[in-house]
């Protein structure tokens, strides 16, 4: 009688710890899904933790303030993708993105920010020589504009050679990505050289210092010539600085 006592305590005692171990398991499974949903892991605050709390508050910043720019001809007949910068000033909304990225009229015109479209409302500047414009439009919910003049670098130390930056953007229309680099150059007071990577679509991203100020925006690559021709040089990326933009033309507005 004993054995078969003790035969059937210790198949309750396998029952229950066997439960328990594989309830444990399915709590495990149900976190771990839970906890890498799609709309956790996209979260466009979602930064690494092994960053220095300086640097994750200039990358969150680069990507809360990045947009698309989508621009079709007047024709219909040329359509380009492009990024943006999300601004503000006195109230009102703006963003600052690359002129050639600008093919036909305002009304045609439209800003995307994660699956949130709003329209072109009017052009502030375009400037062909130095390849930037500026608009206006709706304020975006799902976007934190950086703040004119209070987020514009002023120090030489945010235009230092080595230090490190970080931008947000569309290359190849994916996106948004965030990519750092470091200055590693300039040509006098046109452009500054990083040291990073981009893609077409890249253009008007706005690059932040390490400290989160905005230095300036992407441009272009650069090209070398080879034994074989005209290559172009991935990881060496032209960066207008901010300094070249006429913020008078927004603060008047």
């Amino acid at each position: 009688m004993k054995k078969i006592l003790k035969l059937m305590i210790g198949a309750v005692s396998s029952f229950v710890v066997g439960a328990s171990i594989g309830l444990g398991v399915l709590y495990s499974v149900t976190v771990s899904t839970y906890a890498t949903s799609l709309d956790e892991f996209n979260d466009i605050t979602n930064v690494t933790a092994t960053l220095s709390p300086t640097e994750t508050h200039a990358i969150r910043k680069s990507r809360s303030s990045v947009v698309r720019v989508v621009s079709l001809s007047a024709d219909q007949q040329i359509f380009s993708s492009a990024t943006g910068t999300y601004l503000t000033v006195g109230g009102r909304y703006f963003v600052l993105t690359v002129s050639h990225g600008i093919h036909g009229p305002c009304e045609l015109t439209r800003i995307e920010a994660s699956e949130e479209y709003v329209g072109c409302l009017k052009v502030i500047e375009k400037n062909e020589g130095i390849d930037y414009t500026i608009i206006e439009i709706e304020k975006l919910s799902n976007r934190t504009p950086v703040e004119i003049p209070r987020d514009l670098a002023k120090r030489r130390s945010d235009f230092a050679i080595m230090n490190e930056v970080y931008y947000t953007g569309y290359p190849n229309s994916a996106g948004p990505l965030t990519i750092d680099g470091k200055i590693v150059g300039y040509m006098g007071t046109d452009f500054i050289y990083i040291k990073s990577y981009a893609w077409s679509g890249s253009s008007g991203s706005g690059v932040f210092s390490s400290t989160g100020k905005l230095i300036g925006y992407i441009l272009a690559l650069d090209v070398g010539y080879t034994e074989y021709g005209i290559d172009v040089l991935e990881d060496i990326v032209f960066v207008v600085p901010i300094t070249a933009v006429n913020w008078d033309s927004l603060l008047r507005e």
